[in-house]
């Protein structure tokens, strides 16, 4: 497979995981760099077959993350100051109301998704928004399948409890936790 098809296959996906787990473009933007360069450089021809090649690509920008973090700690104890901005939303054809609407809808599900400890918001985030299966997330964390369920009841119940105040009062359904997304 040529790496112009995995690129364009995967390079959303990436950059929304990337995104989500640094919750700073710039950072996102690095992180995904990185990751299709450790594809070029790590990754041999004949293991690049579409099964594998999701998870592999996940578990890169989780550790790219997971070293940027180490970096920053490293930073903080010289006391350098890092900023962060949060990524905004766009919207479509829509009028000016719409997109303010949903704009403020995306920022408190961000911000909820955000809230939530590190190891469920990544099990979330591979979960519900990259669409990978619990034993690929396993595999990807490097922990058992039941911790993975455990840690995704616990975000799906933390962030319901986060954004109950923007409940329309319909009752939620085990489909709804995809909704999140919005």
């Amino acid at each position: 497979m040529e790496f112009d098809e995995i690129y364009d296959r995967y390079k959303n996906d990436v950059f929304r995981f990337a995104c989500y787990l640094s919750q700073d473009p710039r950072e996102a933007e690095d992180i995904f760099q990185e990751t299709w360069l450790r594809l070029v450089r790590y990754l041999p021809d004949e293991k690049k077959d579409m099964a594998s090649l999701k998870p592999w690509l996940m578990t890169v920008t989780l550790n790219l993350h997971r070293d940027l973090l180490r970096k920053k700690r490293v930073r903080r104890l010289f006391s350098l100051n890092l900023g962060s901005s949060k990524p905004s939303a766009a919207g479509e054809l829509e009028t000016p109301l719409e997109i303010a609407g949903r704009a403020e809808v995306r920022d408190r599900i961000d911000q909820a998704i955000a809230g939530l400890p590190e190891k469920q918001r990544r099990v979330f985030v591979l979960k519900e928004l990259e669409g990978l299966k619990q034993e690929a997330i396993a595999g990807i964390l490097g922990i058992p399948v039941g911790t993975v369920k455990s840690l995704m009841y616990r975000a799906v119940k933390n962030l319901r409890r986060a954004l109950s105040a923007y409940d329309t009062g319909h009752r939620r359904t085990k489909c709804d936790v995809g909704m999140l997304s919005v």
